[in-house]
């Protein structure tokens, strides 16, 4: 049975008595409990990365107030939001409870426009963020609509008009990861368990949200043809997706199959896996949380003072690298409409352009992304030779090899402990060369060539067996170079 309605003074004379929608949902025996089990009470599917397990009721400090809070919840319950939304919207509301409770607010006829006047007064007292302030206008509306509608309270929304607007940060205002920080973070990323190592390797180049990093599944990846693909879960629109990817990329996917195969056996079916607690990093079969992963990364800025040029410890979070990869497509000149495709960012008017657009739009720009390259290694050998299959899956590749050098790529394995030939790159296996490079190294072969001649009349022996040397591996490099070039 439920508590009969006399009890709550606020809502005698209300129409609630007579609903038959709210008797139905009276006899719910959960309008006695507190606290709900979002998947034994209510059959929510709950993210498993951010695990909203329970709901609770017990801050709110009206009883008159709890019960419609627990009809409008059941209400969207019913209506399949997600847990982590109703319980936002909970939280919002809890706001608004503790206020009315300071202001001695018993009935309907109180809640009005000056009192939300007063009630939005308070919230910027709190310096609370726009958004936030935004979202408990949102969330009181949708309460008040949804009590109107069912007929259990009567309370007029229109004071909400125009105030509930869904805040976007300015272009000036988007937090991505600064060059400086993503140079140290590729330098220090040995000091992180490899699991978590490989995380960021997929996050950072991908894009993903974090929950769609961390569901991924251990059969992720997916050939057709000649490419590879990652297949994957949306987080926002619950659909099978696929994006290309690099055969950089999918070694590290595939060292990680290796990885919880190891650990798991058959008994464990997602990619990555979180860890027990404790100091030592070893790994459990459990999808770990979004804010463990940001812990992770910000607990190694700190320990390895990963900076900014103004000396501030950088603070990451999951979705920085979703907006870094963003910007680093955009100032690559690859346009707005594929930067959407491929961060699925879904606009249903243009969804029809996107697989006749790519090549396309890009012109001269997806001409030179596309360009294939033979590198040269030390040796003067051709070690490999590449032809870029995909714009984007070429932005990532060239992405994948963060330690710059002044020409040629770094192609050192990026899970490698801390490069201990730094600015010695000539002299390194790693280091390789194509023909866009060979005009540079012609240059500085002619600068080794002045300085060699001026250590020689000089008498500096050190300064001319260096120099040779360095004179030897561009001479090896410039002539496998100049071959190439008279191929093409």
């Amino acid at each position: 049975m439920s508590r009969p309605l006399n009890n709550y003074t606020f809502l005698n004379d209300s129409p609630i008595d007579g609903n038959n929608s709210a008797r139905k949902l009276l006899d719910n025996p959960l309008i006695h409990q507190d606290i709900w089990h979002t998947i034994d009470d209510l059959g929510l599917n709950v993210n498993q990365h951010s695990r909203v397990m329970t709901i609770s009721f017990n801050q709110v400090e009206q009883d008159w107030l709890k019960l419609l809070i627990k009809l409008y919840c059941l209400v969207r319950v019913e209506r399949r939001i997600a847990a982590a939304a109703i319980r936002q919207d909970l939280c919002h509301i809890n706001r608004f409870s503790r206020f009315i409770e300071q202001k001695s607010i018993f009935r309907s006829e109180q809640i009005n426009g000056d009192l939300f006047d007063e009630f939005d007064f308070y919230l910027k007292s709190l310096k609370l963020s726009p958004a936030t302030i935004s979202g408990n206008y949102i969330a009181l509306n949708n309460f008040f609509k949804i009590c109107r509608e069912e007929g259990w309270l009567e309370v007029d929304t229109y004071w909400f008009k125009g105030r509930q607007k869904r805040t976007k940060p300015k272009n000036d205002e988007i937090e991505y990861i600064p060059e400086e920080v993503w140079q140290q973070l590729d330098e220090n990323l040995c000091h992180l368990p490899e699991s978590l190592q490989r995380m960021v390797l997929v996050i950072r180049a991908t894009g993903l949200r974090i929950g769609e990093l961390l569901n991924l599944s251990i059969d992720c990846l997916r050939q057709r043809d000649r490419q590879w693909r990652l297949r994957f879960l949306t987080e926002k629109y619950q659909i099978v997706d696929e994006i290309p990817i690099c055969e950089e990329l999918v070694a590290v996917i595939k060292e990680q199959q290796k990885y919880i195969n190891k650990y798991f056996s058959d008994s464990y079916h997602n990619l990555f896996a979180s860890n027990t607690s404790g100091y030592r990093y070893t790994p459990t079969p459990r999808v770990m949380s979004g804010q463990t992963f940001n812990q992770q990364l910000n607990t190694l800025a700190k320990q390895q003072n990963i900076c900014t040029n103004d000396g501030r410890v950088w603070h990451f979070s999951s979705h920085q690298f979703r907006r870094t990869l963003a910007t680093v497509m955009t100032n690559a000149g690859v346009r707005d409409l594929i930067i959407q495709k491929y961060l699925r960012h879904r606009s249903p008017d243009m969804q029809n352009h996107y697989k006749h657009l790519l090549k396309e739009v890009l012109g001269a720009e997806y001409q030179e992304l596309m360009k294939g390259s033979s590198y040269v290694n030390s040796t003067g050998k051709i070690i490999l030779q590449h032809q870029p299959q995909n714009p984007i899956t070429e932005l990532v590749r060239r992405k994948m090899y963060q330690i710059t050098t002044q020409h040629g790529e770094c192609h050192r394995p990026v899970l490698k402990s801390p490069c201990q030939t730094i600015n010695a790159c000539w002299q390194c296996e790693h280091w390789l060369t194509s023909i866009d490079d060979l005009s540079t190294l012609q240059e500085d072969f002619q600068r080794v060539k002045t300085e060699l001649d001026i250590a020689a009349n000089l008498g500096m022996v050190r300064q001319q067996q260096i120099l040779t040397t360095d004179r030897n591996n561009l001479m090896i490099r410039i002539e496998v170079l100049e071959t190439i070039d008279d191929r093409d």
